[in-house]
């Protein structure tokens, strides 16, 4: 959060594209106003007071870059009333046939742009100063004063028309440069901001989120299924083990799981140390919610299947489903997360916890929903913390599949196992 007096975003940057662009116009300014004074000194007719202007008026646009260090208005306000000055003494000497008016045109592009929309009423007034000398100019000097040949004169009239339109279209591509890498650099960074958030949160609830309308995000859903798995003995396994090791496996462990949930259309809802917790039919209500998540079930009890930490000691996978009517919100104002909240969530989580290593335990009316689609075995009753004694069920496999193995064996012959190959880590 930017507090209030302090420098915006960026700011710094801002500053130092302004002084690359009042740069870039001193050296121009100061390779016209010499070129001037040569071509003065060359045609002779008394013009050597012309030509010591014109090369004083370059030495100084020369050393407008060194002035940066004296403030932010310092070097452009010398830029811009030294040409002021120089313009109006040389055009008051040769006539306004010469074309120096043109250059009042290159101050007042280079003002709006070196000292940039936040000083615009500074900007404002130079540019009315240079609009009113250019008009007294004209008003009271003659085209021709006759101190320097025609020729001379028209010549300078070519050269300041061209010269004037080189400086003017060098310092705005300059800026328009800038500014196209600046909305690139926004765009990658809106890219990412967009990614980042994606992660966090379903997509259709950061869009609502993004919304100026929306203050609260809290939705019911009347029928959901939420999944908690945890591994058995993580505190002790995590005090034995390197962290960087404990990191990488389970960023390695969840990174699978991620690409699992993606696969069956589920959403992640958070992961608290080794705790890792996925709901179905929510954001988007589904009727087959509970069997996606029966099947991402034996999919990660797969996955952690013959799977080691990086102390070469098995991984024991406890899981836990519960289903019902479940809450499902944005909470806090900053690190906000998505959370979801009912009985079918502290059901999961109860039957992850008093659950069996490598095993998938659901209540009985979790059973009685995914019964005639999955293969499962009765545990029995368990005394659950807040619920008192619940009848459970092991999940085992979805019968299709189970069907499948069974055909499996037949064909094989002897009764030779089919084996469940774990799905690769990482």
């Amino acid at each position: 959060m930017t507090h209030p007096g302090a420098p915006r975003p960026h700011f710094f940057e801002s500053v130092l594209r302004r002084r690359r662009v009042l740069n870039i116009t001193t050296w121009i300014a100061a390779a016209v106003s010499g070129s001037f004074a040569v071509m003065e000194l060359v045609t002779g007719q008394g013009l050597w007071r012309i030509a010591v202007i014109n090369f004083v008026t370059a030495l100084i646009f020369l050393i407008i870059p060194v002035l940066h260090r004296f403030g932010e208005l310092v070097a452009p306000l010398t830029l811009i009333f030294t040409a002021f000055v120089s313009l109006s003494v040389v055009c008051w000497n040769v006539g306004t046939g010469s074309g120096l008016q043109f250059y009042f045109l290159v101050a007042a592009t280079v003002s709006v742009l070196v000292l940039g929309i936040e000083r615009l009423v500074l900007a404002s007034v130079l540019v009315a100063l240079g609009a009113g000398l250019v008009i007294a100019l004209q008003l009271l000097v003659p085209a021709d004063t006759a101190v320097q040949p025609h020729w001379a004169l028209t010549t300078g009239f070519v050269v300041s028309t061209i010269s004037a339109c080189v400086m003017i279209v060098a310092t705005v591509s300059f800026v328009l440069r800038g500014i196209d890498r600046a909305e690139d650099a926004m765009e990658t960074e809106y890219q990412r901001s967009e990614s980042l958030l994606a992660n966090m949160l379903p997509a259709s609830i950061a869009d609502r989120l993004k919304s100026p309308s929306t203050n609260i995000i809290a939705d019911t859903y009347d029928d959901a299924s939420v999944l908690f798995a945890d591994i058995a003995g993580y505190t002790e396994r995590a005090s034995q083990t390197a962290p960087a090791d404990l990191v990488d496996f389970l960023n390695r462990l969840y990174t699978d799981f991620d690409r699992l949930v993606e696969k069956h259309g589920l959403e992640k809802i958070k992961t608290t140390g080794d705790c890792y917790i996925v709901v179905s039919g929510v954001p988007h209500p589904r009727p087959d919610h509970l069997h996606a998540l029966a099947c991402l079930a034996l999919n990660m009890v797969d996955t952690v299947a013959g799977l080691t930490d990086p102390r070469g000691h098995a991984v024991p996978m406890r899981i836990g489903i519960g289903a019902g009517p479940v809450v499902a919100g944005v909470v806090g104002s900053r690190r906000f997360f998505y959370d979801v909240w009912g009985d079918a969530v502290n059901v999961a989580s109860r039957m992850e916890s008093t659950g069996v290593e490598g095993r998938i335990q659901m209540p009985q009316d979790v059973y009685e929903r995914l019964n005639d689609e999955f293969s499962l075995e009765d545990r029995g009753d368990v005394e659950v913390k807040g619920k008192g004694m619940m009848h459970t069920w092991f999940l085992v496999a979805e019968r299709e599949l189970e069907s499948l193995r069974g055909a499996r064996v037949n064909q094989d012959g002897a009764g030779a196992p089919v084996i469940r190959t774990p799905a690769p880590l990482g």
